[in-house]
């Protein structure tokens, strides 16, 4: 496994590849968002588990995370909650410009492409995997869901598959959210698979499992 850090695009990421190939070699990308108050390493111990000869990248997002005045830890990709509209179009912004410059850097086969993430980074991975120009072959949402008030063209996309998984124990952000988005996804016609687990606001073995599987089937050698 190789784990590197890299601060020359639009958004400083970690960099890991289980295989260990080198940056030239041709392989699906797999670009995963961290959730309020982490960075770009927290979720970066994850690509192991649910690998299947990805190329990971792991974003750090734009704006430092002050819970109070004079006091900060780790990142955010928005303000407040609901989220504030500026502060998600800043990120939408930078995270749209990081994933045409990965594509352009790293050899991605056309369409095997994967975008997902966790809490904030969850809700971030409907946002820019429904809106970028590159070609998606799944969105994996942990713990999150969609943000209502600028939502994405559902129905231009509607072949898009998306996965949730969501605690039912979850105290940061309430499955009823998971479960409303999968109610606004499979009303635009969305391709939505649904799991929940008896777990709070974090993944577990099991979650991973359903994630590593979902990658497989959307990320598959056609030929």
């Amino acid at each position: 496994m190789t784990l590197t850090r890299h601060d020359d695009l639009a958004l400083r990421y970690v960099l890991n590849v289980p295989s260990g190939k080198p940056d030239d070699a041709a392989m699906p990308l797999v670009i995963v968002m961290h959730g309020r108050g982490a960075d770009a390493n927290d979720l970066a111990g994850l690509a192991p588990m649910i690998d299947g000869g990805y190329r990971f990248v792991f974003p750090n997002a734009p704006k430092k995370f002050e819970p109070m005045p004079g006091y900060s830890f780790g990142y955010s990709w928005f303000d407040g909650w609901p989220p504030e509209g500026d502060s998600v179009v800043q990120s939408r912004e930078k995270l749209l410009a990081l994933i045409d410059e990965l594509v352009a850097r790293y050899p991605t086969p056309a369409g095997k492409l994967g975008i997902a993430g966790f809490s904030q980074g969850a809700m971030m991975s409907i946002d820019v995997g429904f809106r970028t120009k590159q070609k998606v072959a799944g969105v994996v949402v942990m713990s999150g869901g969609i943000y209502e008030a600028d939502m994405p063209d559902l129905r231009t996309h509607r072949d898009l598959p998306v996965l949730l998984t969501h605690g039912t124990q979850d105290d940061m952000v309430p499955v009823i959210y998971a479960r409303r988005t999968r109610h606004i996804l499979e009303e635009h016609g969305v391709i939505t698979e649904y799991h929940e687990f008896p777990m709070g606001h974090h993944v577990t073995p099991e979650s991973m499992a359903v994630v590593r599987e979902f990658l497989r089937r959307t990320l598959k050698d056609e030929g």
